[in-house]
């Protein structure tokens, strides 16, 4: 539906289970992971594409900078297809079982999956491995989400304890306990962070800086809450459960002022279509999702050494000098000026003959085939060994 104006855009039965929903690189498309396959719709509820490469998926997530769908399996399968091309970038095996929790890192497009094993992993579509990996609890994750900045995470478990930590330095800022094991956690752009367990809704205020002692808001609905959401750019928070959706307002949620060239949610048709050619052509590659993302405007020093090296090894012909002086004229046939202009050209000639000729005798000797050096026998009879 549209935010704006709360009418109903489109309305899909699809006839099965569907296990999540994700936005695309326009509010035109979105993805659908279903029972077995997943589906990209338009705005209108009209199937476009089926990726049978993606079953069974859990969880999706959309990388807008980089125009990667991002799929998590049941079966243990992470996924990146790249919608601009239709294909597959990368298909990794993580080996640790049925993937129901994941979120992404705004600030360099990774994507953090929580662990049965109280564990949280880090992934990158150019690596096998995880990029890192972390033991955030004693007891199974149960939820993930990371702020916009990418410096803060947080986490929750089956033993109702909260953390928040600090990504950098891999390390436990904070730690309290909630009324229940939190079964989704959402950061806001202004860096509330809300979390649901059971029917009930809470709502902290900067639990990254402080202590959390206290909620800011408390909310409660009548049926269990399975995903929470915050509306960007706006006071409201978005709650899905088991008896439908519901929003509620919580104020100093939401980013006041916006970047009419980064999103613009009053642009026009025409603006649209514009926005998504310049984002078509500032598109990242998936290579350069990096944990470290500032190692994309830093330099190799290894490699550079390597190139200086290998440069300074090479074999340089320096050319011959050459003693030319140009015969004495009759007076006022010929100045000082153009006898040393003469000589520069006649040089510069012989120099440039040498070094081809060099070149030419050095290529001939590489390409001709080598003559085999004949064999030195110690006993006459070893030749016919």
């Amino acid at each position: 539906s549209d935010w704006n104006t709360k009418s109903l855009m489109c309305e899909v039965n699809a006839m099965e289970s569907v296990h999540a929903v994700s936005w695309l690189h326009t509010e035109n498309l979105f993805a659908a992971a279903q029972k077995k396959w997943t589906y990209v719709y338009d705005n209108q509820g009209v199937e476009i594409h089926c990726l049978k490469t993606m079953n069974n998926i859990t969880n999706l997530e959309f990388l807008p900078y980089h125009f990667l769908l991002a799929g998590a399996s049941e079966h243990g399968d992470l996924t990146w297809l790249d919608v601009s091309v239709g294909k597959i970038v990368k298909d990794t095996k993580t080996r640790m079982g049925r993937l129901d929790v994941m979120c992404q890192n705004p600030s360099n497009a990774v994507l953090v999956l929580g662990h049965s094993k109280g564990t949280v992993s880090m992934w990158t579509p150019n690596m096998q491995e995880p990029a890192a990996k972390m033991l955030v609890h004693g007891q199974p994750v149960r939820a993930v989400d990371v702020d916009r900045t990418g410096n803060y995470m947080a986490t929750s478990a089956t033993d109702r304890t909260v953390k928040i930590w600090d990504i950098r330095a891999f390390k436990c800022l904070h730690e309290f306990r909630v009324g229940g094991g939190a079964s989704s956690l959402k950061f806001s752009q202004k860096n509330l962070l809300a979390m649901s367990f059971g029917n009930i809704v809470e709502v902290y205020k900067d639990p990254t800086r402080e202590d959390i002692k206290y909620p800011y808001m408390k909310h409660q609905v009548f049926k269990s809450v399975s995903e929470l959401q915050f509306c960007p750019y706006e006071d409201v928070l978005g709650i899905g459960h088991g008896g439908g959706f519901t929003s509620i307002l919580v104020p100093g949620s939401g980013e006041p002022n916006f970047d009419a060239l980064e999103v613009n949610p009053y642009q026009t048709v025409k603006q649209r279509r514009e926005a998504e050619v310049q984002m078509l052509l500032d598109k990242i590659p998936a290579e350069l999702i990096s944990l470290d993302e500032d190692s994309i405007t830093g330099v190799d020093v290894k490699t550079l050494e390597e190139r200086i090296k290998d440069r300074n090894s090479k074999i340089f012909l320096k050319p011959v000098n050459i003693k030319f002086d140009p015969r004495h004229k009759m007076k006022g046939k010929g100045g000082s000026a153009k006898r040393h202009h003469i000589r520069r050209t006649v040089i510069e000639q012989a120099r440039r003959s040498n070094l081809h000729a060099e070149l030419d005798a050095m290529k001939e000797e590489r390409e001709a085939p080598r003559k085999k050096q004949p064999k030195v026998y110690k006993n006459v009879l070893d030749r016919f060994k």
